[in-house]
């Protein structure tokens, strides 16, 4: 073979494989992609491939990349790896994600000060071991994070603590965190858009002041809530057990609980309360205070847990409807109505909406109460377009039922009921 075709072989060589001729940063980001360890693999591919797994600035991390007997019993195969992984790294870390049910991580809080140099913008430690992690300090000298997802950590805020300028998405989970820190992390963070606490059982009061959230998801135990969200577009919280049995509980200089959770919510457009908030809304003298406006102006979509046999339920039920002018999708999930009800709670329901469109009731039953409660949607909704109804064990005739709402009656002539 003469020199001349030697060269054109080289040429066709290098045109198939393109991927390897591609930008270095355009490779990192392919291996991103890849199980960690996979991406480590390439670096056997050729000598364009050696060094690129270096460079990668998306690192995901999980446990179960990682089994091995043959280490000492006081270090584990995780705990090396990733060691080894941040002395041979060669560039910035934008992303890191861990994942682990290792209850001896000895290594997590210099994994973290070693990311808190390396200008880290997305950080998930999600941690499944029964005890909670203590967070290193040197978390909040990760000034440049946008994106945080902290699962199973004990969390302390330091007396200097300045916040973080960029956080846009904050989400803990099974984290411990007094209230009031709460507050205090959640002030300093001026961009923050989304906010989420997940089995927060400190039984302690939340206040979140926040002038950009958008957007909040609560679920487990408080004491109060109290919102100053000017922004928040979409909300849902999720009370496992009331706090106060029943009684009103005054703080702030509210005079009941609606009025310190949503006055300070003007742009909410979806609204999710579950399990016992209603409840916990009913406390108080929310039917004397008379808002200048609408407390709800602008909500659209509603998901509510509702006892149709508790009387305040459904007072607290009435208020919010009559505070939500332009709703148009409700879901309903009816909890503890009793067989035996006469359906005098849900006969004094008073529901109006001039706007409602799409309505559904999930857990229904074929009683008094809960067809009551039907009939007062069907009765008072003039733009509704659909009705569906779910129950987890039927029992009885679902067309039966059906039938009988067609004849109940209804304030639209378009409506198309349904039972699933």
């Amino acid at each position: 073979m003469d020199g001349s075709q030697q060269k054109q072989g080289k040429v066709d060589e290098e045109a198939k494989d393109i991927i390897s001729n591609l930008d270095e940063t355009i490779k990192a980001k392919i291996l991103s992609y890849l199980p960690i360890k996979e991406a480590i693999r390439t670096n056997i591919l050729s000598s364009k491939w050696r060094y690129t797994w270096t460079t990668i600035s998306e690192l995901d991390i999980r446990e179960d990349y990682f089994h091995s007997n043959k280490l000492p019993a006081n270090r584990s195969s995780l705990d090396k790896f990733v060691d080894n992984l941040f002395l041979l790294h060669n560039g910035p870390i934008h992303s890191f994600k861990l994942s682990t049910k290792h209850n001896r991580l000895y290594a997590l809080d210099r994994w973290i000060v070693n990311l808190s140099r390396n200008g880290i913008s997305e950080l998930t430690l999600v941690l499944t071991c029964k005890n909670k992690y203590k967070l290193h300090s040197s978390f909040f000298s990760c000034k440049n994070l946008m994106s945080v997802y902290l699962c199973n950590f004990s969390i302390k805020l330091p007396q200097d603590y300045e916040g973080f300028k960029l956080l846009s998405v904050l989400k803990f989970e099974s984290c411990s965190l007094t209230g009031a820190e709460i507050e205090r992390l959640v002030r300093n963070c001026a961009l923050l858009k989304d906010l989420s606490l997940r089995k927060f059982r400190e039984r302690s009061g939340l206040r979140i002041v926040s002038p950009s959230l958008e957007r909040l998801s609560i679920d487990g135990n408080f004491t109060y809530l109290q919102l100053f969200t000017p922004m928040l577009a979409r909300a849902c919280v999720d009370l496992e057990k009331n706090p106060s049995g029943g009684s009103c509980v005054q703080k702030g200089g509210c005079r009941s609980n609606f009025s310190r959770a949503f006055h300070g919510v003007p742009e909410i457009k979806m609204l999710g309360i579950r399990r016992h908030f209603l409840q916990y809304l009913a406390q108080g003298n929310f039917l004397e205070e008379k808002p200048l406006r609408p407390i709800f102006s602008h909500l659209k979509v509603l998901t509510l847990d509702i006892d149709l046999s508790n009387p305040m339920e459904i007072l607290a039920a009435s208020f919010l409807f009559d505070n939500a002018p332009t709703l148009e999708e409700l879901d309903v999930i009816i909890s503890n109505s009793s067989e035996g009800n006469d359906g005098s709670a849900s006969a004094s329901f008073t529901f109006s909406s001039q706007h409602l469109k799409e309505v559904c009731l999930e857990n229904f039953k074929p009683n008094e109460l809960d067809l009551a409660f039907v009939k007062s949607i069907l009765f008072s909704s003039p733009l509704l377009q659909t009705l569906t109804i779910s129950s987890h064990n039927p029992d009885y005739n679902k067309q039966a039922i059906v039938d009988l709402l067609y004849q109940s009656p209804r304030a639209s002539n378009v409506v198309k009921i349904s039972h699933l």
